[in-house]
């Protein structure tokens, strides 16, 4: 699955070529890439590479002369640059995902990135949430889900695949099954 891979340095200017050129092992095209500015950008990959790019980050680092964070993520809105922002504090020359940050930020009792996350689940019809809750206590079989739910499997498939569109959240990805894990959690009082 592919995933918007954020990085950012705490204000060091990136030598752009050197960093692409440092992801090209892993056949990332040069093309995939974005800055958005001499500290941070984005790049297109595939999500089965985030070990392989947490490997490079390590030594990355020290070409740099500086920390450089990458979190690999579904979307690029303001949620995830706060969460890029703490990654550099909390996972420095890693990659990590949304789920790890926010982890991390209430382990130190920050629960600031919940209402962010609340809003991606806020307008959702009530049946969409349901069908998505029931896929995650099913551990993500949908044969399953769709038997708890009581209805047939492809009114289950149509409502899984339209949580997925009206939220860009594709759960199907265990990263992304635990961001909305974390959002049942939190909004049932649970952490």
């Amino acid at each position: 699955m592919e995933k918007l891979f954020l990085f950012a340095t705490p204000n060091i200017k990136i030598q752009r070529d050197f960093f692409v050129g440092s992801f090209s092992s892993l056949g990332i095209e040069k093309e995939a890439f974005v800055f958005e500015s001499d500290s941070r950008g984005y790049f297109k990959a595939e999500s089965s590479l985030a070990s392989d790019i947490d490997a490079i980050l390590s030594t990355l680092h020290d070409d740099i002369g500086g920390n450089v964070a990458v979190l690999c993520a579904h979307q690029s809105t303001s949620f995830e640059a706060k969460l890029l922002q703490n990654a550099l504090r909390y996972f420095p020359n890693q990659c990590c995902f949304p789920s790890d940050v926010i982890l991390r930020e209430m382990s130190f009792g920050d629960f600031s990135s919940f209402p962010s996350l609340s809003r991606l689940f806020r307008d959702l019809p009530r049946d969409l949430l349901l069908t998505a809750g029931a896929y995650l206590r099913c551990g993500m079989d949908s044969i399953q889900a769709s038997k708890r739910l009581g209805i047939h499997r492809n009114t289950f498939r149509y409502r899984l695949e339209a949580f997925i569109e009206k939220t860009s959240l594709d759960i199907r990805d265990y990263h992304n099954a635990l961001l909305l894990e974390l959002y049942f959690d939190l909004s049932a009082g649970r952490m």
